[in-house]
């Protein structure tokens, strides 16, 4: 019987009808479900999605902005040029629970008090924004995502304006993503480097709502016409108490500090030109890599906040080319003064973090020391 209502839930909405094809009842209910935050690099800041419940309709379906498709061409490309196509997908709130419970992810539910007018019509706009002409959008992590969109439609919906009661604070994007990266070191030092310096700035109450929990907490204070928004948040389902091991011998700081430690001493023990080279090369060729990225991701895409970046001082694209030049005997006079430049800028960037973090992470400080000691070992040797 519930494939069928699902069935036949698809088939109304996905068919191009008027928006006043369905008429809610005066028992339908909307709400806002928060889900909490999941393991997947997608799912790490949570999820919000709208439910649409009228029991004398037989309709139970959740209306979801976060929905991506693995078979777009050029998925990976257009994922990384920030031109990936999310969609407004619908379906059944049986089906949505049950996928978050099988993640073991908590779901909470904040019910709109509304009147009937204003039901329907964000249950018109819903149905109208998922034609197949108006389902898609660009997503933008941070401006433009499930949590906005929802917030958006809400805000669209409703004839009044919505005064969101929402409390001032200094905190930056940058510490509004940390709530949540603290749990993944290594994602947050990835994360840490790929987005830029703009990424200090101050959050406005409305920009911080790009997280489900802030929009969670936002609406819980909302009023409309001196009313509540939404009735207190009910837990749908809750998570066990998993604790998160992150030992700290595991942390990119703690790595890239003993990894370089060894660097340097099997340079101090092993001086041949040989296992410079060995040594270099690699490294020079990786920073290289790494910096034509964040220069790809700075300044030829769409992505939000991922310039000016910092880490362009060690991770410098040029690296890429001058490692070829490690290969020869003796180094060319412009790749030695390459090397002069690049050093200098490294010696700049150690005192520097103290102004540049968290854009430049801690962990990257032992990368910046390595990196100056090859430097200074490839100028004085013939490699």
């Amino acid at each position: 019987m519930n494939i069928l209502r699902c069935f036949i839930l698809y088939l109304t909405l996905w068919i191009s009808l008027p928006s006043s094809a369905i008429t809610l009842s005066p028992q339908a209910e909307i709400s806002i479900l928060t889900c909490a935050p999941g393991t997947e690099l997608y799912s790490l800041f949570g999820h919000t999605a709208i439910r649409v419940s009228d029991p004398y309709q037989k309709i139970d379906a959740v209306f979801n902005y976060g929905t991506f498709d693995f078979r777009t061409p050029h998925f990976y490309l257009k994922y990384a040029k920030g031109l990936l196509l999310y969609q407004l997908s619908v379906t059944s709130y049986e089906n949505f629970i049950s996928s978050y419970i099988l993640d073991d992810r908590s779901v909470w539910s904040q019910t709109l008090q509304l009147d009937s007018l204003t039901k329907q019509q964000l249950f018109d706009n819903l149905l109208k924004n998922q034609l197949p002409e108006n389902r898609t959008y660009l997503y933008n992590f941070l401006f433009d995502n499930c949590s906005t969109r929802v917030r958006d439609m809400i805000s669209e919906s409703i004839k009044s304006p919505i005064e969101w009661h929402i409390r001032e604070t200094d905190k930056s994007f940058w510490n509004l993503l940390d709530e949540y990266l603290c749990r993944m070191p290594w994602v947050k030092w990835g994360i840490h480097t790929i987005l830029g310096q703009s990424g200090s700035r101050v959050a406005t109450p409305q920009e911080t709502l790009f997280l489900p929990d802030y929009l969670m907490q936002g609406l819980a204070s909302a009023t409309n016409q001196g009313q509540p928004l939404a009735q207190p948040a009910v837990t749908v389902f809750k998570a066990s108490d998993t604790p998160v091991f992150n030992p700290w011998y595991f942390s990119p700081f703690f790595v890239f500090s003993i990894c370089s430690v060894l660097i340097v001493l099997i340079l101090q023990k092993f001086t041949s030109r040989k296992t410079v080279k060995i040594i270099a090369i690699p490294l020079f060729l990786t920073s290289g890599l790494i910096g034509m990225l964040l220069l790809f991701l700075g300044y030829f895409t769409l992505h939000p906040m991922t310039a000016p970046n910092y880490n362009l001082i060690w991770a410098n694209p040029l690296n890429f080319i001058a490692a070829f030049f490690f290969l020869k005997k003796k180094l060319p006079g412009l790749v030695r003064k390459y090397l002069v430049l690049y050093q200098i800028l490294l010696i700049i960037g150690v005192p520097s973090w103290f102004f540049l973090q968290p854009a430049v992470p801690l962990a990257t400080l032992p990368i910046l020391c390595l990196f100056i000691y090859l430097s200074v070992l490839l100028r004085k040797r013939k490699v």
